[in-house]
């Protein structure tokens, strides 16, 4: 008998599962037992635990077809904690980069980052001028050891209807939060209420259609048990258009991390005979920037 209740997902765009229009590209392959905290903690060493996921011939929107009820995963990331101190200047500059421009043109009012950890970005828009900046984070944890600041602006526990009033904020961020979801559209359509007119929304998140994607397949670290929902550079747009907004710009994110990082979140065989390699070289610490997988998007109201 199974420890959890699992739901079954359809596609966002057909609105159903039907297996001729959405085969199966991975099986599942974890038991419950397998499954903690620990796996649903950002940027961990990936288990590869993922659920059976299918592909939409149609649109090439990557999801899981069976996925744990909301009650149980809301449990399991109550309990996550941060795993990415270590990374956190590298991705506030990777995270900024793409919008410092536009930030330039737009108004520095009240901003909110939905899934925000411990506040690390928050910390960049307060830094850059927004007046006030809240944050959504469901882990507990991650609100102990926000900047001082910032930690009476984090709420701990879910985004949904009814948390913000509508019209409220200049800006809403998101990062690597949208493919965790269940309900990605319901929350893009409360982003679209909460966001004032004339507003913008910018995220992250993996792009199925980038090269380290085809190249490790199954065992890329974008597939894997905490996402729901994997889109590209073309179905996400669209996806967004269906909450109401207008889309400014979808581009790739490039990300620079030393080596060190890359070896230890790649699926690369012989990890220890790379990193002996990239320390003989001195290498190990030095920050590589490529165009790693992810894609961001900014949006308007």
């Amino acid at each position: 008998m199974s420890k959890y209740t699992y739901i079954t997902k359809e596609c966002l765009f057909c609105n159903d599962t039907a297996a001729a229009t959405h085969p199966v590209l991975y099986k599942k392959n974890f038991r419950d037992e397998d499954l903690n905290a620990d796996v649903f903690s950002a940027r961990r060493t990936t288990e590869h635990f993922h659920y059976e996921m299918v592909k939409c011939q149609q649109t090439g929107l990557i999801f899981s077809r069976h996925i744990l009820n909301d009650d149980a995963l809301n449990e399991l990331y109550k309990d996550s904690v941060v795993t990415f101190g270590e990374q956190t200047e590298f991705i506030k500059n990777d995270y900024w980069r793409p919008i410092a421009e536009y930030v330039k043109k737009w108004k520095k009012g009240k901003s909110l980052d939905i899934g925000c950890s411990n506040g690390f970005f928050l910390e960049v828009l307060k830094d850059n001028g927004y007046a006030e900046v809240y944050g959504v984070e469901p882990g507990e944890e991650p609100k102990k050891i926000a900047r001082a600041d910032i930690r009476d602006g984090i709420h701990t526990g879910f985004y949904g209807p009814g948390l913000y009033p509508a019209d409220h904020f200049d800006l809403i961020t998101c990062f690597q939060t949208l493919d965790h979801l269940s309900d990605p559209l319901g929350m893009l359509k409360n982003m679209y209420e909460n966001v004032k007119p004339g507003g913008n929304v910018y995220m992250i998140m993996h792009n199925t259609k980038a090269l380290q994607a085809k190249l490790f397949g199954e065992k890329s670290p974008i597939i894997d048990v905490e996402h729901i929902y994997l889109f590209n550079k073309e179905n996400l747009p669209e996806l967004c258009k269906k909450a109401g907004f207008k889309v400014v710009s979808v581009f790739d994110v490039k990300n620079g991390y030393p080596y060190s990082y890359w070896v230890r979140m790649s699926p690369l065989p012989l990890k220890k005979l790379w990193i002996g390699l990239f320390k003989i070289l001195g290498m190990y610490n030095k920050v590589l920037a490529i165009n790693a997988g992810n894609m961001g998007i900014i949006l308007e109201k």
